[in-house]
């Protein structure tokens, strides 16, 4: 067996989506050369291509964080001046933007020097991997595949892969899932050394995931490639890349938060190694590796690609920003605070993701505002102490980069001020609906959170359709504005007496004879007629008749 074998840079492995929906599978380089002609990532699913998509960025910041597009020695790191590197970053990234695709010198110049950095398989230094990690623990190829990430000593039942397929990847899906086990590794490995602290989840799994969306995969990684780190500042290191590094053979290993981006987006959340037999990957070794403070002020910040949260406590040692993981069933469009509102009323210290403050940084300088923007998200649930992956999902949202400006803060603050009325209505309905289920003979002691999961699964496509009316002369427009703020109150307000209206109908005979049920001490009459009367006052609070037509 030959000890170098599949250079990530010559061999494909790496998934796209061409624009007729069809896949291809390229090499690194050209992935990184003609990513224009494919509309995005094609992994196996939404968290693979989020972790290879990050490799991606690293690429893209390493090379043209030191050349400029001409290739170029041009290191932005090195502008002591805060406004000349500002100004040098944005001239940078403008350029390769107008470009519409990576220019090809500079790119294959750094390949050629860095080529040997590469090998997925090497005896000295194996791309993302440590040859020291053969004493972790040993796993097969089913936990490798995040499809399925089977233990060897717990057996998914309904896995959508079986016999070979689950004992053995080949060479191109192994570097994929290697990226992505770097990123989500669960907490179910052991030390080997005794004493060492828990790195907790790898760090990608830790953050509420959010990136922004080209039309275009080329014009997704740029998008993303934060020359300024939150869009306002210098990064504190130069590009430093882990496959520039031979590998660290220490286990669980706390260091200070990288300052660079290219650091902090290969950061070897684990020491891993492939096994390999006959031109395939049969399973991997596994230690804890680099890990950090998730504390936004120890440094976290860096981090450019997560939603924060700072949650209120009397102890002001635990009152810190800290990564905030995005829930399953909520849609993006109801944390539009969280991601796109830098200041409000009593919450002056939010921090924004820095994908977000960067976009709206280059906002001013190449968006055309006639054009939408999309932002992703993922929101990923380990289950018990996050010792394996639960479930993932993941959502989208367009908008125009002019909402974005903080001079539009007083329309963000109220598009955020409609979407708590939002779950107002929810909750409502909710309300109604178990009402109806008590009246007509149910468990008072059994809620539902169906009424909610209807209103919102009805206004969600209204709702993203309103928003994206805010752009364009209705922004100059205070009388435009408030109208759109009319129409999706009658709007909201209609969907849900609908709902109300349909649960009625199927409301039973019982319902409306009404029935007294409750424990002891705390009993209360239930019908259909109150519960209606009652619901209606309280929807007609949070949305009254104001701006409707006589």
């Amino acid at each position: 067996m030959k000890e170098r074998e599949f250079n990530l840079l010559d061999e494909p492995w790496i998934k796209v989506l061409r624009p007729d929906l069809q896949m291809d599978t390229l090499s690194l380089q050209d992935v990184m050369l003609h990513g224009q002609d494919y509309k995005d990532l094609g992994g196996e699913n939404a968290l693979q291509n989020f972790a290879v998509l990050r490799l991606l960025i690293a690429v893209a910041y390493t090379i043209f964080s030191r050349v400029d597009e001409n290739g170029e020695k041009d290191d932005l790191a090195t502008i002591d001046d805060l406004e000349d590197a500002k100004d040098a970053a944005i001239g940078r990234w403008s350029a390769l933007w107008n470009n519409k695709q990576f220019p090809e010198k500079p790119v294959l110049d750094y390949f050629k020097e860095h080529h040997d950095e590469f090998w997925l398989f090497d005896p000295v230094r194996p791309f993302g991997q440590v040859p020291e990690a053969k004493r972790g623990t040993e796993y097969e190829a089913a936990k490798l595949i995040g499809d399925i990430s089977e233990s060897n000593n717990k057996i998914r039942i309904f896995a959508n892969r079986s016999g070979l397929k689950k004992r053995v990847v080949s060479y191109g899906e192994a570097a994929r899932w290697l990226l992505f086990v770097n990123a989500f590794d669960d907490t179910s490995g052991k030390a080997k050394q005794k004493g060492l602290p828990s790195p907790g989840a790898g760090w990608v799994g830790k953050l509420g995931m959010i990136q922004g969306v080209g039309k275009n995969l080329f014009e997704t990684i740029l998008l993303n490639c934060t020359f300024l780190k939150d869009g306002t500042q210098k990064w504190g290191e130069e590009a430093s890349p882990n496959w520039e590094h031979l590998p660290k053979p220490d286990e669980r290993t706390e260091i200070p938060v990288p300052d660079n981006l290219a650091g902090l987006l290969t950061l070897q959340s684990r020491r891993l190694l492939l096994k390999r037999n006959h031109g395939n990957v049969t399973g991997y070794y596994l230690l804890g590796g680099d890990f950090f403070s998730n504390n936004g002020h120890d440094g976290a910040f860096n981090e450019q690609m997560t939603v924060w949260n700072q949650p209120k406590s009397k102890d002001l040692k635990k009152n810190v920003f800290h990564p905030q993981r995005n829930l399953l069933e909520k849609q993006m469009w109801r944390d539009f605070g969280n991601y796109f509102i830098a200041t409000e009323a009593n919450k002056s210290n939010r921090h924004l993701p820095g994908v977000v403050r960067w976009i709206r940084t280059l906002d001013n300088e190449e968006f055309d505002e006639d054009k939408p923007i999309q932002f992703k998200t993922i929101a990923l649930q380990y289950g018990d102490k996050d010792f394996f992956i639960n479930d993932f999902s993941s959502d989208t949202l367009t908008i125009y980069s002019t909402l974005l400006d903080e001079e539009e803060y007083a329309i963000q603050y109220e598009i955020n001020a409609q979407i708590e009325k939002c779950q107002k209505a929810a909750n409502a309905i909710n309300w109604l609906i178990n009402n109806l289920e008590i009246a007509g003979g149910g468990d008072t002691e059994k809620k539902t959170n169906k009424g909610a999961e209807i209103f919102y699964q009805k206004i969600d496509a209204p709702f993203r359709t309103w928003l994206l009316r805010f752009h364009g002369p209705v922004l100059q427009n205070p009388d435009s504005v408030r109208k759109l703020y009319e129409e999706w109150e009658r709007s909201a307000r209609n969907i849900a007496l609908d709902i109300a209206r349909e649960a009625e109908n199927n409301a039973s005979t019982q319902a409306y004879l009404g029935r007294i049920a409750g424990k002891e001490g705390n009993k209360q009459f239930y019908s259909l007629p109150k519960a209606d009367y009652l619901f209606r006052g309280n929807l007609f609070k949070i949305y009254p008749k104001v701006g409707d037509e006589k």
